[in-house]
């Protein structure tokens, strides 16, 4: 499953926050946040259009099309961000934890998890990170995780705590 599956499993339809930020941490490829994109505006268009050498100007394409559609573009330790950031943080979570068959592996993808999307302070009990230097793989509490996607499900979490 890709990541804009799982967010969509997860929270439905993205927003332009979200494809923003989906796309600054690596989880979505131009060519996903294209087939995405609607709105007639010229932003829009352009960014839908993007190929082949243009596609090096495709960020800029990106947040042009997000302020026309919505107004401004989400930047780093803005509200809207935090927020987009911990829906990918949650949908990603949840892929992992349904799909990943071992402790190990699922313990690799919340610590890759971890190191893109950062970590708000109520996610540092269920991983202790692998000690490179030393061999120490990642170890996860599966448990720690259902109930920390469990209180971002009921509210009780605040958003857009990342450290």
């Amino acid at each position: 499953m890709s990541a804009l599956n799982a967010f969509r499993t997860t929270h439905g339809e993205p927003t332009w926050d979200d494809m923003v930020t989906g796309h600054d941490f690596g989880f979505l490829e131009p060519i996903e946040i294209q087939l995405w994109a609607s709105g007639d505006g010229p932003a829009a268009v352009r960014l839908r259009e993007l190929a082949g050498e243009a596609l090096k100007t495709f960020e800029a394409h990106l947040w042009a099309a997000c302020a026309e559609a919505v107004g401004k573009t989400p930047r780093p330790g803005s509200s809207r961000w935090s927020q987009a950031q911990d829906r990918w943080r949650e949908a990603l979570l949840r892929k992992a934890l349904a799909t990943e068959t071992t402790a190990a592996r699922l313990a690799e993808q919340v610590e890759r998890l971890y190191e893109q999307v950062g970590c708000p302070e109520d996610m540092l009990g269920m991983l202790k990170p692998s000690q490179r230097w030393s061999g120490t793989p990642a170890t996860v509490d599966p448990t720690a995780v259902q109930r920390f996607l469990d209180r971002a499900r009921d509210g009780s979490r605040r958003y857009g705590a990342a450290s």
